[in-house]
């Protein structure tokens, strides 16, 4: 019997012949290809397995498996799909950790919505967007590289899309087509061997200084339309009113946030927004109209979004600059989600994993391109998929599970569209702070790697013109190099990167 092909006993699938030297009914053998010692479906770790199950007779065609018991064909088919056992685990253990990851990701509903909303968008489509395009980018995900890794649009990269069209002049249909087009940027680097290139060159001190701004963009939005921070009649940034309203209530939502990940509570993100949004029906903050039809509906109509690119704005040559900035944001956000991901699973488990990371990036930029067409921001890995996979969620089967429950969301629109804005504000900031982490593996030490990575940090926390701060951070990068004698460290990316930006500021003027 080869390895990875099973043999039936009686009327099997597709009318397999009967398998020669079947044990009883309730006792299976080893291959001749299964390490002496070996147990379970799942002995050799990392290789496909080689069992003889006997089959049962009766209605259906169902299989006896010593260890899990008695299951349908078809689940036996998607075994085979997802290779569950070959990866050391179970269909019942990966759903689970598929439950435990949209358990820890569906805040992405009411965040979403809601910032995309600050740029002029309808709110109720884009939660049908949204929902859509985290479960069309996630079963890519699935099929495409069977990795357990949960892809939705990112915190961040969403914050970034409300600048664009808020504070650079475009409108959200312009901003849609600058996402669709370094979407597909993002597909022909993920499929070309200049992938592994950027990868490899792109410095890390930027690639740390970028997070580490977003999370402060992320962080100055949330505060900004909760009340809790407003611009004064001198144009400067002043404290609101905090002792009531959606301000206070804000303010208690970030005492309840930061309690719970303090107690390490796994959903923190997610309790936080409904504990806060229960306490703020009472104090008159939460509209709850859109409850008086009941809770389950159906999704509101994607139209006012999708398919609204406006390419017209190609070509003006300043919006380059910002389809480069949002390349590379998708780029570090996919890489640096993919490295977290892998280390949660163990070093063991990583290294059987990392040959997979071409699929995962490909699956993250087909994410990118028709989230574009549905009308949201880019689509990234998500972090929260860590929940799952510490777990012990190790397929696809993980990532279809997410994909299946975020479907069911879509009745749930009333009540995720319900959530105002002060009880996703404690959630953005969190966000940015662990976003903030980052700069711990900045060396402050090296001051061409730390001035760089610091002036990023000023300019998109102060401005909120990502393209800006990238642009200044990674000109200043080149310059401190050489001003200090360190030409041999920038490589052939830094340099045409570094023209590119240099180009980008001169034509923007």
């Amino acid at each position: 019997m080869r390895p990875g092909h099973w043999a039936l006993k009686g009327k099997g699938l597709g009318r397999l012949p009967r398998a020669r030297s079947i044990p009883s009914q309730n006792t299976f053998r080893r291959s001749p290809q299964a390490p002496a010692g070996a147990r379970g479906p799942q002995a050799v770790e990392g290789k496909d397995p080689s069992w003889t199950y006997p089959l049962r007779s009766g209605r259906g065609f169902f299989f006896q498996c010593p260890r899990f018991g008695i299951e349908t064909a078809a689940l036996l088919r998607r075994h085979v799909l997802f290779k569950v056992f070959q990866h050391g685990s179970t269909p019942q253990k990966e759903m689970a950790e598929g439950a435990t990851t949209f358990l820890s990701m569906v805040y992405v509903l009411a965040v979403n919505p809601l910032i995309l909303s600050f740029a002029g968008m309808p709110r109720d489509a884009i939660f049908t967007a949204t929902a859509l395009a985290t479960i069309f980018a996630t079963l890519v995900m699935a099929f495409g590289a069977n990795l357990p890794f949960a892809v939705a649009p990112g915190m961040g990269l969403n914050a970034f899309f409300v600048v664009i069209a808020t504070q650079m002049g475009y409108t959200w249909q312009q901003a849609l087509a600058g996402v669709f087009v370094s979407g597909v940027l993002f597909v022909i680097l993920s499929i070309s061997p200049l992938r592994e290139k950027v990868l490899r060159e792109v410095p890390p001190s930027l690639q740390h200084a970028v997070a580490a701004g977003v999370g402060l963009m992320i962080a100055h939005i949330g505060l900004k339309n909760s009340g809790i921070i407003v611009i004064d009649q001198a144009g400067m940034y002043s404290l609101g009113s905090i002792t009531a309203g959606a301000g206070l209530l804000a303010i208690l939502g970030l005492f309840i946030t930061g309690a719970l990940l303090a107690m390490k509570f796994r959903f923190a993100l997610l309790l936080g927004i409904i504990v806060t949004t229960i306490i703020g029906i009472p104090m008159g903050v939460v509209d709850t109209a859109s409850l008086a039809g009941g809770l389950v509906h159906r999704p509101p109509s994607l139209a006012p979004v999708a398919f609204m690119m406006d390419f017209s704005v190609l070509g003006n040559g300043g919006f380059w600059g910002i389809i480069l900035t949002l390349l590379f944001m998708e780029i570090f956000d996919g890489l640096a989600g993919f490295l977290a991901l892998f280390t949660v699973m163990g070093k063991k488990d990583a290294e059987l994993y990392r040959h997979k990371l071409g699929k995962a990036f490909i699956a993250d930029s087909v994410g990118v391109v028709v989230g574009a067409a549905l009308g949201v921001s880019p689509n990234t890995t998500y972090a929260e998929s860590g929940s799952g996979i510490a777990a012990g969620g190790r397929t696809g089967l993980t990532a279809l599970t997410v994909a299946v429950l975020f479907a069911l969301c879509l009745l749930l629109a009333s009540f995720f569209l319900m959530i105002p804005a002060s009880a996703v504000a404690p959630a953005l900031v969190m966000v940015g702070l662990l976003m903030m982490a980052s700069l711990i593996s900045l060396n402050f030490d090296d001051i061409t790697e730390s001035f760089p990575s610091f002036a990023i940090v000023v300019i998109i926390a102060f401005t909120l013109r990502l393209s800006d701060g990238m642009a200044v951070g990674w000109i200043l990068f080149i310059v401190m190099k050489l001003i200090a004698g360190k030409m041999k460290e920038l490589n052939s990316t830094v340099w045409v990167v570094g023209i590119l930006f240099l180009a980008k500021e001169i034509l923007a003027g």
